[in-house]
């Protein structure tokens, strides 16, 4: 056990990072975990804890770090597996299930969300950005095309991952595409995710982004900031008869054109602090003050909360509403509900002949249905649903039936709603759809 004092520790585990980046930050995950996981997590690992009801989230991870800093410093096969203390204590906390579940918060559910936060950042630069998904090129297979006119032409190829797009496989697919754009753009760009950094590891993608010349940048949704980890090159298998043939294919009008009159991105970007590789670590932690600031500061208004009104979650065959949540603010006709649940396989039926719809008008609201294994989701809105917010409710609807599997089967052996935790699933709603 270590002589030093609680604060001593925890002082060294903070200098372990000093004037670097952490790619995802162990405050921000601890403090979206909920404080039942958090105890079941300490219990588990005999991590000793104060008999005191006022602690806080953080204070817990004081706790857990000083607790695996011991640890570490005793083992010494500890610290040859792992590079630092911090990488350590991130392994621990990944090694239980429920907390590793959010490290979703670090990733966007709408692989649109990140392309629309991106094309921002690049538009506040002066470049226009083309969308590319109607391009029928299989050997490209862009996200984005980006072009600057003046002072010269500059093109830059652009493909975007999310966390659940970087699987190994997938990954070898973007390396590949990555080396092919090189022939239509002077640049070439990959953008990703803290959590698709996480699939990968932070390392090998700096090694793999520098052999291909690629300026690479993460995209985190916590902290609201775009950070360039590495510096592209210009290409030398540029081909301007292979990119002149490939911008004729490009919409005639950008999704982006440079802003002039007002910036767009509400994501910070510090050209000072990017481009520097080894400034970037994949963890860190933050003094608790300023862990604490920077959450108060990054309170937001929800992005679809102004076109919700209601969701329903229904048993799929019996058609039984499971759960159902509405704004708060407002009066929902429960009649106008009831009807619509009376009516919807047939709306289904008469829409798509075929079991699930797209979208329908409905008494003023605009319906949005998806359909999973044993639930059905209708989501009312107030004007047609955006492609994110359709992206959001499909993974909310796969979210939901692998997190309440359980609950599920109780519900279809005793026909009782009562097993599903209203409270918990509509704080997951929320979150999840960003309503």
């Amino acid at each position: 056990m270590s002589s030093q004092s609680p604060q001593g520790i925890l002082d060294i585990i903070l200098q372990e990072n000093e004037g670097k980046f952490g790619i995802i930050c162990l405050n921000c995950l601890i403090v979206r975990t909920r404080f039942k996981e958090l105890e079941n997590f300490v219990a588990t690992d005999r991590i000793p804890i104060p008999d005191d009801k006022s602690l806080t989230k953080l204070d817990y991870l004081d706790h857990i770090s000083i607790h695996f800093y011991n640890k570490y410093n005793n083992i010494a096969e500890l610290q040859n597996i792992y590079p630092t203390c911090l990488a350590f204590i991130a392994d621990m906390l990944f090694r239980d299930e429920k907390i590793k579940k959010y490290l979703s918060r670090f990733d966007f559910i709408a692989k649109s969300e990140l392309i629309d936060v991106f094309a921002d950042y690049c538009a506040d630069l002066g470049i226009d950005v083309y969308d590319t998904s109607n391009i029928d090129e299989s050997k490209y297979n862009l996200d984005l095309y980006l072009i600057k006119k003046k002072p010269f032409l500059r093109t830059e190829a652009v493909l975007v991952r999310t966390g659940p797009e970087m699987t190994e496989e997938e990954y070898k697919n973007t390396f590949y595409l990555l080396n092919e754009a090189s022939k239509i753009a002077a640049w070439t760009v990959f953008v990703t995710t803290p959590k698709g950094v996480y699939h990968i590891g932070l390392q090998r993608l700096i090694s793999d982004m520098e052999k291909l010349n690629v300026w690479f940048y993460v995209v985190d949704p916590i902290h609201q900031r775009v950070l360039g980890i590495t510096k592209g090159k210009k290409s030398k298998d540029h081909d301007t008869e292979i990119r002149d043939a490939y911008i004729k294919k490009l919409p005639r009008e950008p999704i982006r054109a440079q802003s002039r009159l007002a910036k767009l991105s509400n994501y910070e970007f510090s050209e000072s602090e990017s481009y520097n590789p080894k400034r970037f670590v994949m963890y860190e932690i933050l003094p608790k003050d300023e862990a604490l600031e920077k959450e108060k500061s990054l309170i937001r208004k929800p992005r679809y909360r102004t076109v919700f009104r209601t969701i329903l979650i229904i048993d799929k065959i019996s058609g039984v509403p499971l759960i159902d949540y509405s704004r708060e603010d407002l009066n929902i006709d429960q009649e106008l509900v009831s009807g619509f649940l009376s009516a919807m396989d047939s709306f289904v039926s008469e829409i798509s002949g075929a079991e699930g719809m797209d979208e329908i008008k409905y008494k003023g609201f605009y319906i949005h249905a998806v359909y999973g294994q044993w639930v059905k989701l209708a989501l009312f809105l107030s004007e047609p649903a955006k492609k994110g917010l359709k992206e959001r409710l499909a993974y909310f609807l796969l979210d939901f039936e692998e997190r309440y599997s359980d609950e599920i089967n109780k519900y279809l052996e005793t026909s009782r709603t009562t097993y599903f935790d209203s409270e918990k699933i509509i704080t997951d709603i929320k979150d999840i759809l960003d309503i």
